[in-house]
C-alpha cells in the first residue's frame, strides 16, 4: 500500500480484514500487523483485538507497554467490561459486530484524547514534561513489579533565582527557565525524563547507579555555572544551582522519595549551594550530627529559610530606602530634582571646581507671566504648563547635566565641566524650544510659555550663596528687558 499525504497510519492488530469506516473526515492509511511485528514500524494509532492473545492478561500487558492511543476491539459484553478496567483514559474500545460504523470515530476520539493528554503533561514555559507527568512516571517506576535496572533521580534547584524575577523581571526570569530546559534537553539524551517540577526546579531520571546519578549531575551542575544567560544585547548573568541525586530503588511511595529528594536540596543549600548531595552523603552528614535524619533536615531547612528571609528583608529594606531618596530628591509635581538636591549637588560642583579647577556653569530660568496663566486658565492648566516646560528643558540638555525646580515657576540647571559660552548655547536652544510649544488649557484654549534665563560661570570668589544670586539678577535683567531672551 503506498504511503498517503498526511495519513493517519494505523496498526491493524488483527486477523479480520481491513475495515471501511464511514462518515470520517480523516485519512487513515490501514496496516495489518501481528503481535511480533507491532513494535518494529512507527504508528500514529493501534488498533488491538482481543482475540489476537490468549489471553486479557497478555493483551493487559502488551497494552502497558504501549504509549500510542489503542482502540481496543471486544466481541462480548464481558470482555469489554474486563478491559475497561485497565483501559486508560483517552483510549477506547469498539465492538466486533459494528466495526465499520464506529471504529472511525472510536480512532478519532482516542487520537484527540492523547493528544490533549500530552498538552497537559506538558510545561507551558520550557516544553519538557511537567510534574504531572514526572509524578505519574515516578508512580509507575515505584509501583512496578519488574526486575529494572537502577534508576537514579536527579533533582536540580536555581540558587537565588528570586533575585532574577526582582531585579531583572519576570519575562527575564522565564527566558532564563526556557534556557535551562534547553540545556537539560541537551545534555540528558539518554534520560528517562526531563521534568521542570514547578518555579525554578527540575528534575531528572536516568538509567544507573548513585555515583552515576552524581557524576552526571557534576556534570549539568558545571554546565549551568560556566553558561552565561544573556539579559539583553550588552549584559548577561550567571547562575548556580544545587542538586540531590538520590535511587528510585527502596522507597515504597513517591512522598517517601521527594522527602528525601528534599533532604538532599536543603543539604547542598545549607553547605553553601552549587553543590550536589546524594541520600547517601545525606545520611552521613546526619550520622556525624548524631542526630535522626529528620532532625538534621529540619536544621537545614531553618537555616536555609533564615538565610532566605534575612535577604528578602535587606532587599525590601533597600528598595525602600531607594523610594523614599527619590522621594526627598524629587519634586512631585514636575518629577525633576528638588531645591534640597539642588543646594547639595551645587556645593558639591563648587567644591570640585575649588579643588580640580573643573569649570561650572548654571542656567536660572524663571517662566515669564506664570502668575498670568494660573489667573486665566487655573491652577490645574498651571501645573501642566509646569510638567511640560520641565520636560522641554530635561528633553533639550546633556547627558550629565541636572534640571532641578528652583521654586513656583522658577527652574535651575547645573552643568558641571561647562563654559559661560557653551551654557548660553544650550540656553538659547531652550528658549526657543520652549516658546515654540503649545499648550492646551483644560478649557481647550491654547496659549505660548517664554522664559527669561540667567547664565552664570563660576568664579573663584563665588560661594553658594552669592553664585546663586548672580543667576537671579541675570534673570532679573532679562525680564527688565522684555523677558523671552537670554541674559549672562
Amino acid at each position: 500500500m503506498n504511503k498517503q499525504v498526511n495519513a493517519i497510519r494505523v496498526a491493524w492488530c488483527s486477523s479480520l480484514d481491513l475495515p471501511q469506516p464511514i462518515n470520517i473526515p480523516l485519512d487513515f492509511e490501514w496496516m495489518q500487523v501481528d503481535i511480533s511485528t507491532l513494535f518494529e514500524q512507527d504508528f500514529d494509532v493501534i488498533v488491538l483485538d482481543i482475540k489476537a492473545f490468549e489471553n486479557l492478561e497478555q493483551a493487559q500487558y502488551i497494552y502497558t507497554n504501549i504509549s500510542l492511543p489503542i482502540v481496543v476491539l471486544v466481541e462480548t459484553i464481558e470482555q469489554e467490561a474486563a478491559v475497561l478496567c485497565w483501559l486508560e483514559a483517552g483510549d477506547e474500545t469498539c465492538k466486533l459486530d459494528a466495526i465499520d460504523q464506529q471504529i472511525g470515530l472510536r480512532l478519532q476520539r482516542s487520537i484527540w484524547h492523547n493528544q490533549q493528554k500530552h498538552l497537559f503533561s506538558l510545561d507551558k514555559l520550557t516544553g519538557i514534561a511537567n510534574f504531572r507527568k514526572f509524578n505519574d512516571y515516578a508512580i509507575k517506576l515505584l509501583t512496578s513489579n519488574e526486575e529494572v535496572e537502577p534508576v537514579s533521580l536527579i533533582y536540580l534547584d536555581i540558587d537565588r533565582f528570586k533575585f532574577i524575577n526582582d531585579r531583572y523581571g519576570h519575562n527575564v526570569g522565564d527566558q532564563i527557565l526556557q534556557e535551562i530546559g534547553q540545556i537539560l534537553q541537551k545534555y540528558s539524551l539518554g534520560a528517562s525524563i526531563v521534568a521542570r517540577t514547578g518555579g525554578d526546579k527540575f528534575a531528572i531520571c536516568m538509567d544507573g547507579c548513585m555515583v552515576q546519578g552524581k557524576a552526571f549531575a557534576e556534570f549539568l551542575r558545571t554546565q549551568i555555572e560556566t553558561h552565561e544567560f544573556k539579559l539583553n544585547d550588552t549584559s548577561s548573568v550567571h547562575l548556580t544551582a544545587s542538586l540531590g541525586v538520590v535511587t528510585m530503588s527502596g522507597h515504597s511511595s513517591v512522598e517517601q522519595l521527594w522527602q528525601e529528594i528534599n533532604q538532599c536540596i536543603y543539604a547542598a543549600k545549607q553547605k553553601g549551594r552549587n553543590r550536589v548531595v546524594t541520600s547517601e552523603e545525606f545520611e552521613a552528614i546526619a550520622d556525624a550530627s548524631g542526630q535522626d535524619k529528620l532532625i538534621t533536615d529540619f536544621e537545614h531547612r531553618i537555616r536555609v529559610t533564615a538565610e532566605r528571609m534575612i535577604s528578602e528583608m535587606v532587599l525590601k529594606a533597600s528598595r525602600l530606602a531607594n523610594k523614599y531618596r527619590i522621594e526627598a530628591e524629587h519634586d512631585g509635581l514636575t518629577e525633576v530634582f528638588n531645591r534640597r538636591y539642588l543646594d547639595r549637588l551645587l556645593a558639591r560642583e563648587i567644591e570640585k571646581y575649588h579643588k580640580y579647577q573643573q569649570r561650572l556653569t548654571i542656567l536660572l530660568l524663571d517662566l515669564d507671566n506664570f502668575g498670568e496663566v494660573n489667573r486665566t486658565y487655573g491652577f490645574p492648566t498651571g501645573d501642566q504648563a509646569l510638567k511640560t516646560a520641565a520636560n522641554i528643558f530635561t528633553t533639550h540638555i546633556r547627558a550629565g547635566d541636572w534640571v532641578t525646580r528652583y521654586g513656583g515657576e522658577e527652574f535651575c540647571i547645573v552643568m558641571s565641566n561647562t563654559d559661560l559660552n557653551t551654557g548660553c548655547q544650550i540656553a538659547e536652544r531652550i528658549r526657543l524650544a520652549l516658546s515654540e510649544e503649545i499648550i492646551t488649557a483644560y478649557n481647550g484654549q491654547q496659549f505660548h510659555l517664554t522664559t527669561s534665563i540667567g547664565v552664570v560661570e563660576l568664579m573663584a570668589e563665588n560661594n553658594l550663596v552669592s553664585f546663586l544670586q548672580q543667576a537671579s539678577d541675570k534673570v532679573r535683567a532679562a525680564k527688565k528687558n522684555g523677558r523671552n531672551q537670554i541674559c549672562f
